[in-house]
């Protein structure tokens, strides 16, 4: 097959040539309008590695009046939960010809409605918000743009937004019922700063499970922290200083769990023998502290690339009308932690 010259850009008939496919068919292949078979799809993808093909994505959008770009909006990027989400949406939209610019809010609203309107200005193609507050006044003016919105977490913020999202009262049910079948009866919550959205939810979650084994929900052994290794530290210190300290802790996330772990060791009180700690998520650090975190499983790489296929049926059209709400259901991950 005849090669570009090495003076020019290289283009979609470059592509296809080296492919031995049509024009149109390495089209369908960038745009996943149309099917095509494996065979064929990774001829073309080969051929753009090999070829070291670039689409020219200014004339792209100006013909398709698309930035081809997608905003990820989520609350810390720093907690390893967001990266895995990420990644899964980019394995999923990436080969689509989308690019995925992910900003982070420090989980401050004001911050959280200047950065969407910044999207919106910016001309994305779509938005993903994950937030731990409610989001109805945030993301009005993305529902009022058109722009098709996707909320990660919680309950349908508003009309007409496709929702992603764990079942986060079943979560925290879940976690308290593994530590109370595992003999515990004096259990502390560690949640985060919001008393809305899904650690609302998981809160809810937790006093149902106790509620069921008859067991107390103490409002003191319900605290209030950052959304961090910080928080959990001093979140489990205000549990250890307690008159009669828990013996057992549900941690909002893995993140605050590993800050709880931290708390523990600084005075003194082995895990799991004297405390049990429970964490959420299953990010990789769970599997790599000492002890092992017990924790709950959300999966967010699976939830990052159900986003990416449900934002591909929005974008190209297969998929219209009613709002669509995935949801996720938990699974308790053993480990030595509790």
């Amino acid at each position: 097959m005849a090669e570009p010259a090495a003076n020019r850009r290289v283009g979609i008939v470059d592509v296809a040539r080296h492919a031995g496919v049509s024009v149109a068919t390495v089209s369908q292949v960038f745009s996943g309008k149309r099917p095509v078979s494996e065979a064929t799809r990774k001829s073309v993808l080969q051929a753009v590695e090999e070829l070291g093909y670039r689409p020219d994505l200014v004339a792209r959008s100006m013909r398709t009046n698309r930035s081809h770009t997608l905003a990820l909006i989520v609350p810390d990027i720093t907690n390893p939960f967001f990266p895995a989400l990420a990644r899964g949406l980019q394995d999923v939209m990436g080969p689509a010809g989308y690019h995925t610019m992910v900003c982070s809010t420090d989980a401050d609203p004001r911050t959280e409605e200047d950065v969407l309107g910044q999207m919106i200005t910016r001309r994305v193609d779509a938005i993903a918000l994950a937030g731990y507050y409610d989001a109805r006044r945030t993301l009005a003016p993305a529902v009022a743009s058109g722009v098709p919105v996707v909320f990660l977490g919680g309950h349908e913020p508003a009309p007409g937004i496709d929702v992603i999202a764990v079942d986060d009262v079943a979560t925290g049910r879940l976690a308290t019922e593994y530590l109370v079948a595992k003999g515990h009866r004096r259990i502390g919550f560690i949640t985060g700063a919001a008393g809305e959205g899904p650690p609302a939810d998981r809160v809810s979650g937790y006093r149902a499970a106790l509620a069921d084994a008859g067991l107390p929900a103490d409002a003191e052994l319900v605290v209030r922290a950052d959304f961090n290794r910080a928080g959990g530290l001093s979140g489990m210190r205000r549990l250890l200083d307690l008159g009669v300290p828990p013996d057992a802790v549900v941690c909002t996330n893995d993140v605050v769990a590993v800050g709880a772990l931290d708390a523990a060791r600084e005075r003194g009180v082995g895990v799991p023998d004297r405390l049990a700690v429970m964490g959420i998520d299953d990010i990789e650090i769970a599997s790599l502290v000492t002890p092992a975190l017990t924790t709950v499983a959300i999966n967010p790489r699976g939830q990052g690339e159900a986003l990416g296929r449900l934002l591909t049926r929005r974008l190209d059209g297969t998929l219209e009308g009613e709002p669509q709400r995935i949801v996720f259901d938990p699974v308790v991950v053993p480990r030595e932690s509790a």
